[in-house]
């Protein structure tokens, strides 16, 4: 079990909720589909840092600043003797190496992400120095997506392509045990976390354009009541509680429009409710009541 465990990107989730209520831009889309893809394949390297050693502390989506810089490890391994950092890429097909670049047949280039990942252990460096401990770093950038594919003649080093990953944590061996230095280590990376620094600007949201109904918490589709307690997916065709299910999509307007008043109207008029009863039970079972009678909302 990670000692911290991967998230949701705050922009992940936002994006999702806009797709659902909304018809996003190519751009926007493109994003959406970019974000997923890189969760997925940092969630699939979980699967397998899950299996290491219980010597290791397994630190996952690290998003820190220090001396203005910012530092954001995707997996982060504390071993007795040394710190593993990962980072994953989702990329499918043919790419063609370069110091620099890595280029796909079609033309479309990016950063070779071995840049990325020395900016990241040098910047780790830093840090471990001015927190006055001593540990060597080695770094991997993981290539998760089983369809990615390698043109180059030579090896290189700081790449683990799909073919060599399971045997990479496989043949994976622990030196020693943890102590209190690589414990404090872990404690203050955790302090210092905090995905706000690695705030992106949002897309232009329009609340009058957006679709006011309750949406299923399994595949993002509009539901509709099935009964008092219950509402019925059409799509996946699972039932799921209505008051969660209205929770839940509260929750995504708290995410979409953090600084708006939560009150049973507008929440009502949000999940398409005719019965703002209904929301109001919700309201009050899981939030705070701030004023009294028309002004009154909920933190």
């Amino acid at each position: 079990m990670a000692y911290k465990e991967r998230t949701k990107p705050r922009m992940l989730c936002i994006y999702e909720a806009l797709a659902k209520r909304m018809k996003l831009g190519t751009d926007d889309q493109y994003y959406l589909l970019h974000m997923d893809g890189g969760f997925g394949g940092e969630c699939g390297l979980d699967v397998l840092t899950d299996t290491l050693d219980s010597r290791c502390l397994v630190l996952n989506d690290l998003q820190l600043r220090h001396n203005r810089i910012s530092i954001q490890i995707d997996t982060l391994v504390i071993c007795p003797d040394k710190l593993l950092v990962y980072e994953t890429k989702n990329h499918k097909g043919d790419h063609l190496w370069g110091p620099l670049t890595l280029r796909k047949p079609s033309g479309a280039t990016m950063e070779n992400p071995s840049l990325q990942l020395n900016r990241t252990m040098a910047r780790l460096g830093v840090l471990l120095a001015d927190l006055k401990i001593e540990m060597p770093i080695e770094g991997y950038v993981v290539f998760i997506n089983p369809e990615f594919n390698l043109l180059s003649a030579r090896k290189i080093t700081d790449y683990l392509l799909p073919g060599q990953i399971l045997r990479h944590f496989q043949n994976f061996r622990v030196k020693g045990e943890i102590g209190p230095e690589q414990q404090r280590l872990a404690d203050a990376l955790i302090r210092m976390h905090n995905p706000r620094h690695f705030s992106e600007e949002l897309p232009a949201i329009d609340y009058g354009k957006l679709r006011k109904e309750l949406f299923c918490l399994d595949c993002g589709s509009a539901v509709r009541l099935d009964g008092i307690k219950s509402v019925y997916c059409p799509v996946c065709k699972k039932r799921r509680r209505t008051n969660k299910t209205i929770a839940h999509n509260i929750e995504e307007f708290r995410l979409l429009f953090p600084d708006a008043k939560v009150t049973t109207p507008r929440m009502a008029e949000w999940c398409g409710l005719d019965n703002k009863d209904r929301v109001y039970r919700v309201l009050r079972k899981n939030y705070k009541p701030v004023g009294k009678g028309h002004g009154r909302h909920y933190v």
